[in-house]
Order: C-alpha cells, then sequence, then structure tokens
C-alpha cells in the first residue's frame, strides 16, 4: 500500500492553498471598490471593466504557458518565482495614479498569478501518493476558489470601509503582500516537488499566437460595448478567433512531429479534461459575472456603502465555505446527483434574485436579495469543490502542469468573458432602463447559463461505459 502523507505534506498543501486563495482573491477583491476606483480615477465603465478583466484575462493567456513552465523548469521553484512577481505587481496595483498605470499593474499582476497557480494543482498531483488524499487535497483547491471568489467582496469592503492610514482602494491591492511573504517562505521551507522533469522546449509559437488570440475577443467585446464597434474593434475580434483556429492546428503538428505542445491535443481524448473545459466555461462565466454585477448594483442603483455591499455577500460567502466541505459527504451519502443539483441550486437562487429586485419597492434590498443568495452560494459551493478535481482525474504526471493550466485557462477565461459579455448586456439594459432593470435582466440570462451548467455537470459526473465485444449474429 502506498505510504499515507505525512504532516509535513499537508502542511505543503496549505501554503499552496494560500497562493491559490491569493490569485482567485484579487480577481474578486476589485468588485466592490470598483465604483471607488472609477470615482477617484475618473475613469470609463469601460476601464473599470478591464481593471476586472485585465487581470482574469492575462491570468488565463497566461496559465498554460505558467504550468509548462513548472514542467520544465521544476514546479517549487516556479511557484516561488510568481509570489515574489504577484506582491510586486500588487505593490504597484496600489501606487496607480491613474486607471491606465492601474489596467496595465493588474495585467502584470495576472501573469503573476498565471505563473504562481498551475503548479498549486500540478505539485498537489505529485504530492500525494493515495487517490483518496489526492482528490481531498483537490477538493480543497475547488473549496479555496468558491471561499476566494466570495471572500474578496467581503475583503474589498472591509478594507475600504476601515481605511488604513487613508489608503482607501488601494489597501485591497496591499493585503496581498504579507500574504506573499507567508506564502514565500512557507514555499521555501515545506513545498517538495516529488514529480519528474523533463528537458523540453518550450512552445514559444502556440504562446504566441493563444495569448493575442483569447485576448482581442475579450478586449474587443468589453471596449465595443461602450464605445460602439469600430472596424478596428471589429478587425481585432476576427483576428482573435483567426489565432485560435491556428493555435488548435499548430498544437496538432507539435505533437504529431514529437515536440512537446503547449496543451496536448491528447488531454482532450480523456472524458474529464474535454467536457471539465466548457463547464468550466459556463460556471465560472456566470460566477464571475454575478458577483461583478451585484457589487455594482448594490452600490450604484441601491447606494449602498463598500461595507454594506460586502456584508451582503458574508451569507453567500459563509454558505460557499460551509457547503463546499460538506459536498464530499453529500455525494457519499446521495450519490452524483449532487454536483448537477448544485447548479440547479444556483439557477434557482438567480431566479429568486430576479424576483427580489422586482419586488424591491418598499423592501430592504438585503432582505430582498438574501433567499437568491443563500441558493447562489449553497450550490456554488458544491459545484466549485467537484468541478476540477473530476477534470483533472486520470491526468498523467507528465501532463500535470500542461492540463491544470489548460483547466484554469478556462476558468479564467470564462471569468472575463463574463464580466465582459454580461458587463456589457448590463451596461446596454442600464443605459435605458436603470441599473435594477439591466441587473434583472441579467440575472435571467444567468440562470439559464447555470442550467447548461447542471446539464454539463450531469453529463460529467457519468461513469463511463465499458466496451464490450460485439456478439455473434
Amino acid at each position: 500500500m502506498s505510504p499515507a502523507a505525512t504532516a509535513a505534506q499537508w502542511g505543503a498543501v496549505w501554503i499552496l492553498l494560500l497562493g491559490a486563495f491569493m490569485g482567485f482573491l484579487d480577481i474578486f477583491i476589485v468588485n466592490v471598490a470598483n465604483p471607488s476606483i472609477q470615482a477617484a480615477l475618473n475613469a470609463g465603465f469601460a476601464e473599470i471593466q478591464m481593471v476586472t478583466a485585465g487581470y482574469t484575462l492575462t491570468y488565463g493567456v497566461g496559465l498554460v504557458a505558467g504550468g509548462r513552465l513548472g514542467d520544465i523548469f521544476g514546479r517549487r521553484r516556479v511557484f516561488l518565482i510568481g509570489v515574489f512577481a504577484f506582491a510586486v505587481a500588487s505593490t504597484a496595483c496600489a501606487a496607480a495614479p491613474n486607471a491606465e498605470f492601474l489596467i496595465g499593474a493588474r495585467i502584470v499582476q495576472g501573469l503573476a498569478a498565471a505563473v504562481m497557480l498551475p503548479q498549486v494543482l500540478a505539485l498537489i498531483q505529485v504530492t500525494f501518493h493515495r487517490d483518496q488524499e489526492r482528490s481531498r487535497a483537490i477538493g480543497l483547491y475547488g473549496a479555496v476558489i468558491g471561499v476566494g471568489v466570495v471572500a474578496g467582496q467581503i475583503v474589498g469592503g472591509l478594507l475600504i470601509a476601515w481605511d488604513f492610514v487613508g489608503l482607501g482602494w488601494r489597501s485591497i491591492f496591499l493585503v496581498n503582500v504579507p500574504l506573499c511573504v507567508m506564502a514565500f517562505i512557507g514555499g521555501l521551507v515545506l513545498v517538495r516537488d516529488g514529480g519528474e522533469h523533463t528537458r523540453m522546449k518550450l512552445d514559444l509559437p502556440g504562446v504566441v499566437m493563444l495569448g493575442p488570440g483569447l485576448l482581442g475577443p475579450v478586449h474587443s467585446l468589453v471596449i465595443g460595448a461602450e464605445q460602439g464597434w469600430s472596424g478596428l474593434l471589429v478587425g481585432e475580434m476576427a483576428g482573435g478567433m483567426v489565432l485560435l483556429i491556428l493555435f488548435i492546428l499548430w498544437e496538432r503538428r507539435v505533437a504529431a512531429s514529437g515536440a512537446t505542445p503547449l496543451l496536448p491535443p491528447r488531454l482532450f481524448n480523456q472524458r474529464g479534461f474535454s467536457l471539465g473545459l466548457p463547464t468550466a466555461l459556463f460556471f465560472y462565466g456566470t460566477n464571475g459575472a454575478f458577483v461583478f454585477l451585484l457589487a455594482f448594483y448594490l452600490q450604484q442603483a441601491e447606494e449602498f456603502s463598500p461595507l454594506a455591499s460586502a456584508l451582503t455577500f458574508t451569507p453567500m460567502a459563509i454558505l460557499t465555505s460551509v457547503f463546499s466541505v460538506l459536498c464530499g459527504k453529500f455525494v457519499a451519502h446521495f450519490g452524483r446527483w449532487v454536483v448537477p443539483g448544485g447548479a440547479v441550486a444556483m439557477a434557482l437562487g438567480l431566479s429568486l434574485v430576479w424576483m427580489g429586485v422586482e419586488l424591491l419597492d418598499g423592501t430592504n434590498p438585503t432582505v430582498a436579495l438574501m433567499p437568491g443568495l443563500v441558493f447562489y452560494g449553497a450550490g456554488g459551493g458544491i459545484v466549485a469543490t467537484s468541478l476540477i478535481g473530476t477534470a483533472l482525474s486520470g491526468v498523467a504526471s507528465e501532463d500535470a502542469g500542461a492540463a491544470s493550466g489548460g483547466i484554469l485557462t478556462a476558468v479564467q477565461v470564462s471569468e472575463a468573458v463574463g464580466v465582459a459579455g454580461i458587463g456589457a448586456l448590463f451596461a446596454s439594459l442600464a443605459s435605458g432602463g436603470g441599473g435594477a432593470y439591466g441587473f434583472a435582466v441579467s440575472s435571467v440570462v444567468l440562470t439559464v447559463l447555470s442550467l447548461l451548467t447542471a446539464v454539463l455537470l450531469n453529463l460529467l459526473g457519468r461513469p463511463r461505459q465499458p466496451v464490450s465485444a460485439a456478439e455473434p449474429t
């Protein structure tokens, strides 16, 4: 029997999870602060969208390459480099004198996260010898994502409300620095890289095609929604799509030549990975758009303070954490239907949010929205805990970095696409019918996306049917 994990190995996992927590926290910690940033820096709505989407998109664009860098140079070493770069970029964000500088610093911060995060899942994959312990650790990773997504709202609101030494919104970036110090020291002391490293070359043409291929469509969507669709933006969108097609063709050619592609096509022959990608797109796209818009709706349409907005997220955050922990027990007792059921609960929650917005006249907004937020938080905790582990099941150790990067790319790109696409819908509707109307209609669209997530989770959770020999006729 394989040896059980030691206390030091579990300690290393918690250090790695701290790195993951920071990466996901910083996607959403700006949401509560966005209205304050917009006012302080005199920024437009498209610029504020890029403060969020610029981070998530460059984060997503760099994840596959970041995973491969870990496979080549050592995952522990690359993790530590990413943590250090993340601290530097966070400090630059806090010092931003204008919106353009902040967007640039957020892009660098996203690239640092892209170097750091794939190593977390890859190191977890190679740290444990027992499948049960590995599954538990990956489940904790999913829970950390869920908690980080919602906790970002709360931490951001509290930091702005407390306003340490007059820093205002800038403190939401500086909070990363002590966390990075803890992760860096803990990584040096506890984290060990037990995986095998092969001397391979980084697929630079693949990186060059994938990066602009993902960036072009999302950037054009954000800018075009507010400023109108110019010929340049249409060309940017079309060019990005062409580059993505060329990337797929190039990766097939690299694999056929015997070299190491950025994203091995053989990964798509694995059912978990091939179904996990679109499922992650729907789930995290919905989640990213919802928490982004909810913060704007509460602070602009309902005139909540950043702290009051953050406190409205608190029950949802608590339930996300609780149901992330309980998910394994629920699945063991009730079966695989629990996970798609979580997405159905999210859809129900979004429907109740829509009803709450429609019934807000004479009602406290927090009270009206709370039933929907409760269902949404509970369902989201279940899905986040299960999705990534299922998608990565069966991945070979030599592809752990690339597979982790591929799944996390889907997660981050979907966050950016959700913020950009649904944000554009919200902005268009709000300009004509007001913020409440825009948020209500957007909630209906997100409800449909959650139901599609449930369908994909049902397919992802189905056991493979054994192939039997043909019977003679």
